[in-house]
């Protein structure tokens, strides 16, 4: 029996459109084994790079927070931890995702729902806390979300995000790719019969902004670094970030 995903990364990530359906289709076949790949993909190594995202944030009594991309929770039950008086909404596109993270949940602090980082369900300015683990490399559009993140963040407020990390120059680009595809589109075969569940990291990776880019991007966007971390030698990259203050609208003469 062939395997049960057959789609190929490279050939559906061309629009907003088709990387939202791939990313739907792809997380849907890998949220079974999702937790086991992330594990082995970072040599053990993701739960603490999580737990130092959380670590990272801003001591706070009673945060709301909103997790993108949170898979099956580990990031939002993290943060439910920290801010046991806080409240968590973690947001996933994937059932499959959003099933495993409703079954573990064991605090009360904690809410899951499905929606789109780049249409995100909550009103404008409620969120103290933004936090994503490999979320806006996923966004369908890196632009649309980064102004969805912004628009429900308070003025002044937290936002962080760990992924990984594209070089600039080419020569390191190039082996990243090759490692990143043989090494996750290992997992993926070992997983899940297919090369193309987890090597799509890979294919996803190619397509983003290199790391001064990303930076130059946020800013354009409003939003300032407040930190940063890499890790694994630079494969993948922690960055603390504060939402600008919004500015009011000039005076108008009379």
């Amino acid at each position: 029996m062939g395997p049960r995903f057959s789609l190929k990364a490279r050939e559906h990530l061309g629009t907003a459109g088709e990387k939202r359906r791939f990313n739907a289709l792809h997380f849907e076949e890998a949220a079974r084994r999702y937790d086991i790949a992330t594990k082995a993909m970072s040599l053990g190594c993701d739960p603490f790079w999580k737990r130092r995202l959380v670590d990272s944030l801003p001591d706070l009594p009673s945060p709301v927070c909103v997790d993108l991309a949170c898979g099956t929770g580990d990031l939002s039950f993290l943060l439910a931890g920290r801010y046991p008086r806080g409240s968590v909404a973690g947001v996933d596109l994937v059932p499959a995702m959003l099933s495993l993270a409703r079954g573990r949940n064991r605090h009360p602090n904690v809410r899951f729902v499905r929606g789109d980082m780049c249409a995100l369900p909550f009103p404008d300015g409620c969120a103290d806390i933004v936090t994503g683990g490999y979320a806006l490399r996923n966004a369908p559009d890196l632009k649309v979300a980064l102004a969805e993140i912004r628009r429900v963040l308070k003025d002044g407020a937290v936002a962080a995000f760990l992924d990984f990390c594209r070089p600039e120059a080419e020569l390191p680009r190039r082996i990243q790719y090759r490692v990143l595809r043989s090494w996750c589109g290992l997992w993926g075969r070992i997983l899940h019969g297919t090369f193309e569940v987890h090597g799509y990291v890979a294919d996803s990776l190619e397509r983003f902004p290199g790391r001064r880019r990303f930076r130059e991007i946020l800013e354009e966007e409003g939003f300032l670094l407040a930190g940063s971390h890499r890790f694994f030698p630079g494969t993948t990259e922690l960055l603390v970030l504060r939402r600008a203050e919004r500015r009011p609208p000039p005076a108008v003469g009379v």
